[in-house]
């Protein structure tokens, strides 16, 4: 499922149901309270599912790459709902026909390191990084990427971080700063995740202002999906870009009328320094924790 807009309530609730442009009215919401935990064995499906909606048709082994992610020790958090062992058992069967699976994972945050191919997704991460570059960025890009994953002396992490529709940007302050802490205790010991530089793929969408089959989109209107990347963005020291509309396979979430804006999914690729991931943490907390991330819990 991929969103267009984020709607609904933030800190750790969320409105689930149709979405669309902002002249649209959702039909139903239910508040959702979140937690981060651990990622488990039993997560598998749900979070392949979440990295497909992100890699879409991409040539990346998901299945290895979502074991890994699972595998990793002490790092990377998921989302899921908060269980309420109170809940009335005589409640409504509409109620019960809304209600969240406790157990479905709605997001991921964590990384994995690119430098070391210990596995198969990550020689498919590392050469898809090198393609698209080639492809897609500028000349200067294209030689810093190929630079930097050809020297193996240089650590190289991918920041997955990856939700469903509905859940606003806060929820991603308390999930950094877990990560934070989580590197700055495992690059102690692993050299692994002592990270040199940060790559980021994040999904946004361009407005395109009229249908006349103009297909260039410059100084179209954009669209983050997950709003804080934004922040990221502003900072990274390099970044490409590409449309995945090809890729997509269905349509965006939602109702929408003919005389909507067409909104046409790419792939924004960004890289920066760890010295720049930790402060633009920083920057996030700052900016966000206001709208009440601080309602999320995070339990290790």
């Amino acid at each position: 499922m991929e969103p267009a807009r984020k709607r609904g309530a933030l800190a750790g609730a969320s409105e689930l149901g149709p979405i669309g442009p902002d002249d649209l009215v959702t039909e139903m919401s239910i508040d959702v309270e979140f937690e981060g935990r651990s990622p488990e064995i039993t997560d598998f499906h749900c979070i392949k599912q979440l990295l497909q909606q992100l890699f879409l048709k991409a040539p990346v082994n998901l299945s290895d790459m979502t074991s890994v992610l699972i595998h990793q020790s002490k790092i990377g958090s998921v989302i899921k709902q908060v269980s309420d062992d109170d809940d009335d058992e005589d409640e409504d069967d509409d109620d019960d026909y809304y209600a969240v699976d406790a157990n479905q994972v709605f997001g991921i945050t964590s990384i994995i390191n690119i430098t070391e191919k210990t596995s198969e997704c990550v020689g498919n991460l590392q050469k898809l990084m090198l393609d698209l570059s080639n492809l897609h960025s500028d000349s200067d890009t294209t030689r810093f990427v190929n630079k930097l994953l050809g020297d193996d002396d240089n650590q190289v992490g991918l920041v997955i971080n990856e939700r469903y529709v509905n859940i606003p940007p806060p929820i991603s302050v308390p999930l950094f700063q877990a990560l934070r802490k989580e590197l700055s205790k495992l690059k102690c010991k692993k050299q692994s995740y002592n990270f040199d530089y940060i790559i980021m793929i994040c999904k946004i969408y361009k407005v395109k202002k009229d249908k006349k089959g103009n297909k260039s989109y410059e100084d179209s209107e954009i669209i983050w999906s997950n709003g804080e990347e934004e922040f990221f963005d502003e900072a990274a020291d390099y970044k490409f870009e590409f449309c995945v509309q090809q890729d997509k396979g269905s349509g965006l979430a939602g109702n929408w009328v003919e005389s909507d804006p067409e909104m046409i999914p790419f792939r924004r690729v960004l890289i920066f320094s760890m010295e720049k991931f930790c402060s633009i943490t920083d920057q996030l907390e700052s900016l966000l924790t206001g709208n009440g991330a601080q309602s999320y819990q995070h339990e290790g």
